[in-house]
């Protein structure tokens, strides 16, 4: 039963449904009433199967079946080309559906993420070492505190933000006791300016995010303390 075969494409994040007509060498419809046809995705390499499903036949009579697929059975694979096989009963036997006028029993099909947008992972900043901390910054337990010339700031490493208008950061931290400072530059290493309001915590051991907008091409975080730690700072 060959078809005229497409590559196929299925939406991660939404319901999808791809409709099938099964069709003789004559290119006449088949009738599919109370058929069982299997559906299965394979990866690029054939060597796994992705996903297996019958098919919803919709037109019996005029051959039509659908796959249908909701986005729960596509969360856990990945966006990749991979291949699709179809199978159908006949009599005792099941047969392969030929997918091309070249007798191919497999298609072309794409799981892409155009609805979900791709993961990006986070990036680590580090801390430099070389430097004290916890700074023994008395003053930083003033809520109203501003840095001035006084001030010891402990720096995280520069982070470049690729031109990115939308940054956010995570920091974690334990029994911490201070101020801290986001600060952007055009250059990277001087001429370092502040982004956003002064951040004051008081003994927090917790997990914080913040949310940077705007064309910085660089940023760095300070820290202004005399009690606790920072165990770890992420971007994306």
């Amino acid at each position: 039963m060959p078809q005229y075969a497409k590559p196929l494409t299925l939406h991660k994040g939404v319901d999808n449904q791809i409709q099938f007509q099964f069709l003789n060498q004559e290119q006449k419809p088949v009738n599919i009433t109370g058929k069982e046809i299997s559906c299965r995705i394979l990866n690029a390499t054939g060597t796994t199967v992705l996903i297996r499903k019958a098919l919803t036949i919709q037109l019996g009579a005029t051959g039509i079946a659908a796959l249908m697929l909701n986005p729960g059975e596509l969360e856990e694979i990945e966006a990749q080309k991979c291949y699709y096989t179809l199978e159908i009963p006949v009599g005792t036997f099941d047969y392969p559906v030929f997918v091309d006028q070249n007798a191919g029993g497999r298609g072309d099909m794409n799981i892409v993420n155009s609805i979900l947008p791709s993961f990006v992972p986070s990036n680590e900043i580090t801390i430099p070492t070389g430097q004290a901390y916890p700074n023994p910054d008395w003053y930083s337990n003033d809520g109203s505190y501003v840095p001035d010339s006084n001030s010891v700031v402990y720096y995280t490493s520069v982070y470049t933000t690729s031109n990115n208008p939308t940054l956010t950061l995570q920091a974690t931290y334990t029994d911490f006791y201070g101020n801290v400072l986001i600060e952007g530059s055009t250059i990277g290493n001087t001429d370092w300016y502040p982004i956003s309001t002064i951040y004051s915590y008081t003994e927090i051991t917790d997990t914080f995010h913040y949310n940077v907008n705007g064309y910085h091409p660089f940023i760095r975080v300070g820290f202004v303390s005399n009690a606790g730690a920072v165990t770890n700072i992420l971007a994306r």
